[in-house]
């Protein structure tokens, strides 16, 4: 039982410190940071760590607090209301998953593996994904998505992002186990590259 809660207590972490870097990059795009002016407050803010994988969670959330000052304004959850029409100006659903799903979007157009790293595009990307629902519509929105709608889509992603960072590490040489995981795959890719995209 002891090792089962422990396995638990890791994930929580590694999900919350997952959420830290999606939330910083979130807020590097709405803020309009070129890449040397997020680089110089990542080592500001970072004890003069230029990179999120580098970072402790306590410096994660100093930049984030940094970037907040900067006037970075993260979207707050709020607690669905029953009977509630779920629409772009009134969703509700779980925040983090559709910021994550943002910022892995982002981070694969930054990265080259995608033309168009625009909402629209991910919009119909999601739409695709989702063609099982909305009687063959799929839901039109990221920021439609809720529940298990939005943790399959996540996890769609994914696994798209680890194929694509797979396939690019070992076209440039570089020895990578098939059955590595998402996370060790990016920050394996994140070293290769010098830095977080």
């Amino acid at each position: 039982m002891k090792q089962t809660a422990n396995k638990g207590r890791v994930f929580d972490a590694a999900q919350a410190r997952r959420l830290l870097v999606a939330k910083i990059h979130i807020g590097r795009t709405q803020l309009s940071m070129d890449d040397d002016s997020y680089r110089a407050n990542l080592e500001h803010y970072g004890n003069g760590k230029n990179s999120c994988t580098n970072m402790t969670v306590p410096e994660l959330h100093a930049v984030l607090a940094a970037f907040e000052k900067l006037g970075f304004k993260p979207k707050k959850a709020t607690k669905k209301q029953p009977g509630k029409k779920y629409s772009p100006s009134t969703a509700d659903g779980p925040k983090d998953e559709r910021s994550v799903i943002r910022a892995i979007w982002i981070f694969m157009h930054r990265a080259d593996f995608i033309r168009d790293g625009s909402e629209t595009a991910l919009n119909a990307w999601v739409a695709r994904q989702t063609v099982h629902i909305n009687s063959g519509a799929g839901i039109q929105s990221v920021q439609w998505l809720e529940g298990s709608d939005a943790t399959h889509v996540l996890e769609a992603l994914k696994k798209w992002c680890r194929r694509l960072m797979y396939s690019d590490l070992q076209k440039r040489g570089y020895d990578v186990w098939p059955t590595i995981d998402y996370q060790t795959l990016l920050e394996k890719w994140e070293r290769a590259n010098g830095a977080m995209v």
